[in-house]
């Protein structure tokens, strides 16, 4: 049996995406309403398997030749956010933490998403513009920033006051280097049509003579 194409959604990087939706209501679980050091272990180790497979799935992709623009370039950001968006909401409804401190954990996500459903939305604005789904090294140390802080909050720390805000900076940082990229991107495949479009006109000129 040949295997699954990378961009199959039964390609093994897609299935480990997509392990961390479940992930998400196992956290529920292990967390639970009562805060105690066990509980608290057991929800953090819940986050390092989604880590693990975050990981995974863009390492195994990358060695399998799966294109930046195909099904996992999407899939995978789009886990992670219903993973984290889990973990948020048990931190509410079990443990009270209160919404305005969420809010600034993932301030990249609620400002990103509106922008990621327009631009799937208009394919006029697709034509001048490319985003590019890839984490970048700023969108890496937010992700990074916002684990320390959740983990922070799993475990009752005060240290999660000054990550959150650690992570409202770098995620809007993150975000002005996407929107920094897809302008750069969509200029430079302007450039190239404009290229090839002349290109071909001398072409087609060259042949008339």
């Amino acid at each position: 049996m040949s295997e699954p194409a990378p961009s199959s959604i039964t390609s093994l990087p897609n299935l480990l995406s997509l392990s961390r939706l479940p992930l998400g209501g196992v956290f529920w679980v292990a967390l639970g309403s009562t805060p105690t050091t066990v509980k608290a272990l057991q929800a953090l180790g819940v986050m390092a398997l989604a880590a693990v497979t975050d990981v995974l799935d863009g390492n195994i992709a990358r060695r399998r030749g799966a294109s930046s623009a195909g099904m996992g370039s999407w899939l995978d950001p789009i886990c992670d956010k219903l993973f984290v968006g889990a973990v948020l909401a048990a931190l509410h409804v079990q443990r009270g933490v209160p919404l305005w401190l969420l809010a600034l954990i993932v301030a990249r996500e609620l400002l990103q998403l509106p922008m990621v459903v327009v631009y799937r939305v208009f394919p006029t604005l697709r034509h001048w513009l490319r985003y590019d789904f890839r984490a970048s090294t700023f969108g890496k140390a937010a992700t990074i920033m916002q684990f320390l802080a959740i983990g922070s909050l799993v475990m009752g720390w005060p240290a999660a006051i000054p990550f959150a805000w650690g992570a409202f900076g770098l995620g809007i940082t993150a975000l002005i280097d996407y929107v920094r990229r897809a302008i750069t991107i969509g200029q430079q495949r302007l450039v190239e049509g404009h290229v090839e479009a002349d290109a071909h006109a001398a072409a087609n000129e060259g042949k008339r003579r």
